[in-house]
């Protein structure tokens, strides 16, 4: 190979447009190729750049990109790993494209890996890319299969947030969010208009006031990061949804569904948010989910794009640099820190795993893969490792309880307490999790229980046995008449809960006729019948409205249709 000082010789037409992961435009310059270690566009142009002759045509290098099936994103990356290859192979005088030149790229990089400068799965992944990078240009792919192979072994798995963490994160994310969208769409043309060094909107919060620059685009950053904790969903499917052209006042509620191409996994998923009947769906995400989509339509009603950011009048597709940037304007202003005291600041990666965790808690990892659209195999080995610092809190109780059990005798629970009192707390770390993590249960009349195997379980279980209702097996606290006088007892203000509410109402008040007379009844019944009345007068009026007509429309809950009468039940005292 010869290298020689020569003028700028640029080719406009090997020039090829992508956009990477974080949804931003790059453009892949193959003219960088034909210069000695690859050198940027401004060194080129100003001539500090050697002209370097080269085996295989930087037209030919560009056709092979240009014509390939990889996705925008994956041609991005390939691109940055060519760059990286010839720039070993410059400055340490190899061959470019041949085996020898495969053999020394491999030990350099076995050699960083034994330095500790790059991880297992960094050397498997440039490695792999260089071989995808060879196969593309028509050049010999057996030349890596004798590599070294060293695994994935060393990554590092997403951690997830620990609830103190989404304590900080998430009240502050609504906040912005909330605040600045109602300002936003009262004059969106303003707003649209200022450049990114000029602003009239400001964000209050705990009474101080703080500027907001770019607020089109901090504003969706907040809301992707929102979006992201309420479907998992990950970044590059989120920069890519598109506003669902479903109505919110379709015949099935208020319901979204957007399709989202996953590149890696070269299938669609469905991102879903919204109101159904079997499904509890927080309302505060609706409410926010209906001001995104206002928000995304005044910015711009030609683009389809969900997210998408504006200034100096000009509209573009959100990507990974406004993210940035509104994590940078939390730091700066809010200063946020986890558990451990290190930097809290929203990550994407993050809310996947914490909604993993969530889910496994409760279900099954097959079930949090589904969720996640990812594999078990991916879910079990990147989303499931959980908060570290929560896992050493539960390894301390742990270990504290077993210690104690050891030193004093006793069973488990006798361990327990001790170690309460002794460290004066009401709940150890993996009780507490459990509490605040695993979901109400949902009884058949519509109301939830936070506390389904707990003392009240155990009487209505020991009742039940007694009187041959029951197996020795454990079982959920089933006693419906009992929840109304149930501190466990938590009632969620939604049309079908509350519709099951009131069938359940009616069955009992049709069970007058089954009783002996009305005093036997009320006997029964009176205090069931009072605390329903007071959840329903506390009830919003438009939410038992809507649950009202839907009782006078399709009559009884399923869940109540074959049980039009009560027989009646002993007294409460009795």
């Amino acid at each position: 190979m010869t290298t020689r000082i020569l003028p700028p010789r640029i080719n406009h037409e090997i020039l090829l447009e992508v956009t990477d992961g974080g949804n931003r435009s790059k453009t892949l310059d193959f003219n960088r190729y034909n210069y000695l270690h690859f050198p940027i566009r401004n060194n080129i142009n100003r001539g500090r750049s050697l002209f370097q002759e080269r085996s295989i045509s930087a037209e030919s290098l560009y056709v092979a990109f240009r014509d390939s099936d990889y996705s925008s994103a994956t041609k991005f990356y390939l691109f940055e790993y060519l760059r990286q290859y010839i720039i070993f192979c410059d400055k340490n005088h190899h061959s470019i494209f041949t085996n020898e030149s495969v053999q020394y790229y491999c030990d350099s990089l076995i050699c960083k890996n034994k330095s500790g400068k790059i991880v297992n799965s960094t050397y498997t992944l440039i490695i792999s890319a260089t071989k995808s990078l060879f196969v593309l240009f028509d050049l010999p792919g057996r030349w890596f299969d004798e590599l070294p192979t060293l695994g994935k072994s060393q990554a590092e798995p997403y951690k997830s947030y620990s609830d103190n963490d989404l304590k900080k994160l998430l009240p502050l994310l609504r906040g912005f969010f909330k605040q600045i969208s109602n300002k936003f769409l009262q004059d969106p043309d303003l707003y649209l208009s200022q450049g990114k060094n000029e602003t009239d909107m400001f964000f209050r919060w705990n009474g101080k006031i703080f500027p907001v620059y770019g607020c089109a685009g901090q504003l969706m950053a907040s809301a992707v990061y929102l979006m992201s904790y309420y479907t998992w969903a990950n970044t590059n499917t989120l920069l890519s949804l598109e506003r669902p052209d479903i109505s919110k006042n379709n015949i099935n509620g208020e319901w979204y569904q957007m399709p989202a191409f996953k590149r890696r996994a070269f299938r669609v998923i469905t991102i879903q948010i919204g109101a159904h009947d079997q499904i509890s769906i927080p309302k505060y995400s609706l409410e926010f989910f209906n001001q995104l989509l206002d928000v995304s339509k005044a910015i711009s009603v030609k683009s389809k794009l969900l997210f998408q950011a504006g200034s100096s009048n000009r509209t573009t597709p959100l990507s990974a640099v406004q993210l940035q940037n509104f994590n940078r304007f939390l730091k700066k202003y809010f200063g946020l820190t986890d558990d451990k005291g290190l930097s809290l600041s929203p990550v994407i990666s993050r809310f996947r795993a914490t909604g993993s965790q969530l889910t496994q808690l409760n279900y099954s990892h097959i079930h949090s893969a589904s969720l996640l659209g990812n594999s078990p195999k991916t879910t079990r080995k990147h989303y499931s490792e959980g908060n570290e610092y929560e896992n050493q809190s539960m390894l301390q109780d742990s270990v504290s309880v077993f210690a104690d059990k050891a030193l004093n005798g006793g069973n488990i629970e006798t361990s327990k307490k001790r170690i309460k009192n002794e460290l004066n707390i009401e709940i150890l770390t993996y009780e507490n999790m459990l509490k605040m993590k695993s979901t109400p249960m949902r009884q058949a009349h519509g109301s939830y229980c936070k506390n389904p195997f707990g003392e009240q379980a155990n009487k209505f279980l020991l009742r039940a046995q007694r009187h041959e209702l029951l197996s020795t097996e454990k079982f959920a606290c089933s006693d419906l008449l009992m929840c109304f006088s149930c501190p466990h007892q938590v009632v969620i203000a939604e049309p079908t809960d509350i519709w099951c509410l009131l069938s359940f109402k009616e069955c009992i008040e049709e069970s007058i006729y089954k009783h002996v007379d009305h005093i036997h009844f009320h006997n029964n019944y009176d205090y069931v019948l009072s605390a329903i009345g007071k959840i329903l007068m506390s009830i919003d009026k438009k939410i038992l409205s809507s649950a009202t007509q839907k009782f006078l429309d399709e009559g009884l809950h399923p869940l109540w249709r074959d049980q039009l009468i009560l027989y009646p039940y002993g007294n409460k005292g009795s």
